[in-house]
């Protein structure tokens, strides 16, 4: 879905970190080059994932978010930023399987390509997602909501990467990497 007014604060600051804190680009272009390696080691699935240090973005610095338990901006566990995965996908595809984090609201940037999150609706089931396109920034493009979406906890999704590279976003979720719930739609 489309970042509203609420949402604006926190993500503000998480494109900050993400696109202006050399020590965070090195740690996620170093993140997405291994993702590369083992995405042309393997045909499948035409996606590879890992986890990065939620420190990077967590803690007392002047541009830094706050701890999850100390985030101001947070009204409740929902709006927390608890991991952060990379996701890299091969461009022109698209993950197999629709998914969805039981107990958790998914926030992610376009990092580098583009490419469009289907997903549905709270309480919904996986048929007939609608198709949301967002893009990486250029360098004086601060418009969140072209380079932003938020997955509401226990929304179907899955992303589609564009034809030509692949597509590297970058997930905040609010659940931690030992709590969070993943779900993957198995139709049989």
């Amino acid at each position: 879905m489309k970042p509203d007014h609420e949402s604006l604060p926190l993500l503000q600051r998480l494109h900050v970190r993400v696109f202006a804190d050399p020590e965070v680009r090195a740690v996620l272009d170093a993140g997405f080059a291994q993702l590369a390696l083992e995405l042309e080691s393997r045909p499948d699935p035409p996606h590879a994932t890992c986890t990065v240090p939620i420190e990077l973005f967590t803690g007392v610095g002047q541009d830094r978010i706050t701890a999850a338990s100390e985030d101001r901006v947070a009204s409740g566990r929902h709006d927390r930023v608890r991991l952060c995965r990379l996701f890299l996908l091969r461009g022109g595809a698209r993950m197999a399987a629709p998914e969805r984090h039981c107990n958790s609201v998914q926030r992610l940037v376009s990092y580098r390509g583009s490419g469009s999150i289907h997903q549905g609706v709270p309480g919904g089931d996986p048929e007939g997602l609608g198709a949301r396109t967002i893009c990486s920034p250029g360098a004086d493009d601060c418009d969140l909501a072209r380079h932003w979406d938020i997955v509401p906890a226990g929304v179907w999704h899955y992303p589609e990467a564009a034809g030509g590279e692949g597509w590297a976003t970058v997930t905040f979720h609010s659940a931690t990497e030992g709590e969070i719930v993943d779900e993957l739609w198995n139709e049989g």
